[in-house]
């Protein structure tokens, strides 16, 4: 039994080598209850990351810790962790009820308790309208939840996530967004990865930022933005008068400039990216002026990486 002042998850100085690749180089984190993503473009080490918490990795250095053991020196750990491996294969033949409560017998549950639990985590992941139909019939949305479901049948305390929005649609990301918010409120330790900004915004504040192999960032990602603020951002608006409109926005306090880029396109420059979009609907409509699209080309994980890693992504 470990003590309640002990983190989850502890990673000390850890580094993973393939040969002469760098797969983690020399990284260390603390992780504890709630949602933290796991953010980097592909090749950052995030997968690897997991696998070394999973053990399907030594590290070349450093420790791995969960629930203050060493998973190397004792596998006990791994009863109170799920995990969602980003390429895994499923039973397509058996049903979605079948699959999970096969797992849940694996985890030495009698039939009964594993067919109830099984319906539980399934009505978690909004499954339970096709828990009887073939895995193989399922979407990629159902697919990923249909993995979820059975990394939560054991009820572990530590659920890894890698990935597990990718090639999902809309509808489908929504749903599993909910079910990571839902566990991290429950007060799970999870860990979900992406490269896509914006889907780990929607889930969690709190984040770690691999790049190259390398720990870049972590903590709170309004707190992280707040930090760029003294660099330049961008909003991008397509419209038939981009002179016009610039006229009305270039007179505003957030704003420092404007230029036109290409055909029907204004770049409005700002410092403060939060105070320029508060005035956007203002100055749009009292310009008179119609809009196609607004965008921020800053906005995402390529821009912030190259903010935090001084311009050499």
């Amino acid at each position: 039994m470990t003590s309640k002042s002990t983190p989850t998850v502890v990673i000390d100085h850890c580094s993973k080598w393939y040969g002469n690749v760098i797969g983690i180089n020399d990284v260390s984190l603390a992780i504890d209850g709630g949602v933290t993503g796991i953010l980097g473009p592909n090749g950052a080490g995030k997968s690897t990351l997991f696998k070394l918490l999973m053990g399907r990795l030594k590290p070349s250095g450093g420790s791995v810790r969960l629930f203050g053991i060493d998973p190397w020196e004792s596998t006990s750990p791994y009863r109170r962790v799920g995990y969602v491996s980003e390429t895994e294969k499923l039973y397509d033949w058996m049903t979605g009820h079948d699959f999970v409560s096969t797992l849940a017998r694996l985890h030495g549950m009698t039939r009964e308790e594993a067919s109830a639990r099984a319906e539980h985590v399934l009505e978690f992941v909004g499954l339970s309208d096709v828990q009887h139909k073939e895995i193989g019939k399922y979407s990629k949305g159902m697919r990923q939840r249909i993995k979820i479901a059975h990394a939560l049948v054991h009820d572990p305390d530590l659920i890894i996530l890698d990935e597990p929005l990718h090639g999902c649609d809309p509808i489908a990301r929504t749903s599993i967004m909910s079910v990571i918010r839902d566990l991290g409120a429950q007060g799970k330790t999870v860990l979900v990865s992406s490269h896509i900004l914006d889907e780990i915004e929607r889930i969690t504040e709190q984040i770690v930022i691999l790049h190259n192999g390398r720990l870049l960032a972590l903590g709170n990602l309004h707190a992280i933005r707040d930090l760029l603020d003294k660099h330049p951002h961008r909003i991008l608006i397509k419209t038939e008068k981009p002179r016009e409109l610039a006229s009305s926005f270039i007179i505003e306090d957030p704003v420092y400039g404007v230029r036109f880029s290409g055909e029907g396109a204004l770049e409005i420059l700002t410092n403060d990216l939060s105070a320029a979009h508060s005035i956007l609907p203002r100055v749009i409509v009292n310009s008179g002026v119609k809009i196609n699209s607004i965008e921020n080309p800053d906005d995402n994980l390529e821009s912030l990486l190259k903010y935090l890693v001084g311009g050499d992504n």
